[in-house]
């Protein structure tokens, strides 16, 4: 059974957390998800419950668990959201709302889509512009230092 506290978690290229701030880092971004991620990730990270008691409880496989735990951090770690977040004077409300949705919820473009009644078009470029957005403040970080 694979650990999803194993993969060290990058914020950004040059730097690794330690894991007491990558669970506080997730313990922070995991305030944004809702139903069964957040009870999954609280059950995990401040719970102190296991994988496969997880797994018990949810009457599922353990690797099942284990893959979603994986994938919720791997959501979570991403900096995208709060990089568009911190400067949402760049984004509109609308636009801040699909980054969410793709990138903490972890929803597909199609799903998007339909949810918020938009063409695939639109949700895509959003999507493309907040990673464009998130690439150019790594790479002026990385120039100021």
């Amino acid at each position: 059974m694979r650990q999803c506290h194993n993969q060290p978690i990058r914020p950004s290229r040059d730097r690794e957390l330690s894991p007491r701030d990558v669970r506080e880092l997730l313990r922070l971004r995991g305030n944004l998800l809702t139903g069964e991620d957040r009870a999954l990730i609280a059950m995990y990270l401040d719970g102190g419950e296991t994988v496969r008691r997880i797994a018990t409880l949810a009457a599922v496989t353990p690797s099942c668990i284990a893959r979603r735990i994986h994938m919720i951090t791997q959501r979570l770690a991403d900096p995208t959201y709060s990089v568009c977040v911190a400067h949402k004077s760049e984004f509109t409300a609308l636009e801040l709302a699909i980054v969410k949705d793709h990138f903490v919820r972890g929803l597909s473009i199609q799903r998007i889509r339909c949810n918020r009644n938009l063409s695939y078009h639109r949700v895509r470029a959003t999507i493309r512009k907040a990673r464009a957005y998130t690439a150019a403040a790594a790479e002026a970080a990385q120039v100021s230092k």
